[in-house]
């Protein structure tokens, strides 16, 4: 079971995502091992030949936990974190603005901890590849270590480069490119050469917006259009029952004589009602950060575009010296 394939039972050597008591934690299962927890322990031979999503008892019987499988999604709330990551809601806007399917060439800078590069493998799927650039040495290394630890090291690539000094490490293959830099300024123009020939796609993560104005500016200076800069900001709500009393009015009377009935007072003016009412937690996600994106056109589109122009320039000479 890796983060590319699909198998129903547990094997030795899966990664599993073990959910308790509300929080979820990533698990190898390796043989003759234990999960201890302070109620239980859980011993891993006992966990291989279950099935995925299977609730299971501690040995005392006095604790559980859920076996899920392993997906982008659940990696994102439970990998160890190295660096500050991306979350669904910023994740989910990248892969559909970068306009990413089976088959997609992604370059993305700034691997960190790997929320993101999963999300990107598995929506350019087999037949597509994720180069990951990250200027850390050790965080590169951890990273490419768990992209073939989890099945993936035959879609994404991993390489310690700094990008913003010496460029990227692959050349006119990209369909789309993700910076999740400091200074994504200077990285922007050298992503000019790793864009094929039909051009493609670019997005800029920023948790400043006088890092977006820079970006905003180093884009349009390398002849990106469409630019765009996007806030998601998630908000969740929280469900819960209410009981409100309400009166009788006009002839209701006589068809709520039930409710009367179970409230053990005939004489009752009025009945409880049950409603379900929804309001936005107090502790939610706010600002995560800003999303840039723009578009490169045809790298032919624009040549001819610079044709154009030096022709123009070249006739508007030429009739400036014939009039003098």
């Amino acid at each position: 079971m890796t983060f590319a394939t699909r198998e129903d039972v547990i094997k030795e050597g899966d990664t599993v995502i073990v959910r308790r008591e509300g929080t979820l934690e990533p698990l190898v299962v390796k043989r003759d091992a234990q999960y201890q927890l302070t109620a239980g322990l859980f011993r891993h031979n006992d966990i291989m030949g279950k099935p995925f999503g299977c609730k299971m008892y501690s040995h005392n019987k006095k604790s559980t936990i859920t076996l899920l499988a392993p997906s982008p999604e659940l990696w994102t709330l439970s990998l160890p974190h190295r660096t500050q990551i991306l979350y669904a809601s910023d994740i989910s806007l990248v892969c559909l603005m970068l306009e990413l399917s089976p088959g997609s060439v992604v370059v993305e800078s700034g691997t960190g901890s790997g929320s993101l590069t999963h999300a990107l493998a598995r929506a350019v799927g087999e037949s597509g590849h994720v180069h990951s650039h990250e200027f850390h040495k050790e965080r590169s290394e951890v990273a490419a270590v768990e992209f073939k630890s989890h099945g993936l090291d035959h879609i994404v690539s991993s390489y310690h480069k700094n990008v913003c000094e010496d460029g990227f490490a692959v050349q006119d293959v990209a369909d789309a490119v993700f910076l999740d830099l400091p200074c994504p300024w200077d990285a922007i123009k050298h992503t000019i050469s790793v864009f094929g020939p039909d051009g493609g796609r670019i997005c800029s993560f920023s948790p400043c917006i006088e890092q977006v104005q820079k970006a905003c500016s180093a884009l349009s200076e390398e002849g990106f259009e469409e630019i765009q800069t996007f806030e998601g900001i998630e908000r969740q709500y929280q469900l819960s029952r209410k009981r409100i009393w309400e009166p009788f009015v006009g002839n209701e009377r006589h068809k709520k004589f039930r409710s009367d009935q179970r409230s053990g007072d005939k004489a009752c003016n009025g009945w409880l009602n049950a409603y379900v009412k929804g309001g936005p937690k107090k502790d939610g996600v706010g600002h995560t950060g800003y999303l840039t994106f723009a578009t490169l056109p045809a790298k032919d589109f624009v040549q001819n575009i610079v044709l154009e122009s030096k022709e123009d320039v070249q006739m508007a000479e030429t009739e400036k010296s014939e009039n003098s």
